[in-house]
């Protein structure tokens, strides 16, 4: 485990190597961060694995608004403060809501997203990955 600190009031877990490519991982808005710590280990060899509880979720603090958009951008001023660069997002649930919004707020940020029991926000308006340069 790389560190175990608080951004902002969001609590951060980082695993892997500091140098290794950025994994972000977004959690459900039900779950902490701990629902990723059983595939972390197999993440860590070749990530930097960072996970943030969400505002008003898991050990974080309580919000004034629970809006997607806000907490992507919460989430990109969390890889901000870390220095994370770009990063590959993976949202389970409504963490992939987030995922998506931070994927459309950051397209230069985000390398490459997977979503695990959840779709893309209909009004989401993310890069077309076949154009260069998005």
């Amino acid at each position: 485990m790389l560190a175990v600190m608080s951004t902002d009031d969001l609590p951060v877990v980082q695993d892997g190597r500091p140098g290794a490519p950025g994994l972000l991982l977004i959690q459900n808005a039900a779950a902490p961060i701990a629902l990723w710590d059983p595939v972390v280990p197999s993440l860590a060899d070749a990530y930097r694995v960072i996970r943030a509880d969400l505002l008003g979720h898991g050990r974080s603090g309580p919000a004034a608004g629970y809006d997607v958009p806000a907490q992507a951008r919460r989430a990109g001023a969390t890889l901000d403060r870390l220095g994370a660069g770009r990063v590959t997002v993976i949202g389970h649930s409504s963490g992939g809501m987030v995922a998506t919004a931070l994927a459309e707020q950051r397209p230069g940020q985000v390398a490459a997203m997977a979503l695990i029991n959840t779709g893309p926000s209909p009004d989401a308006k993310l890069p077309d990955p076949r154009l260069p340069g998005s």
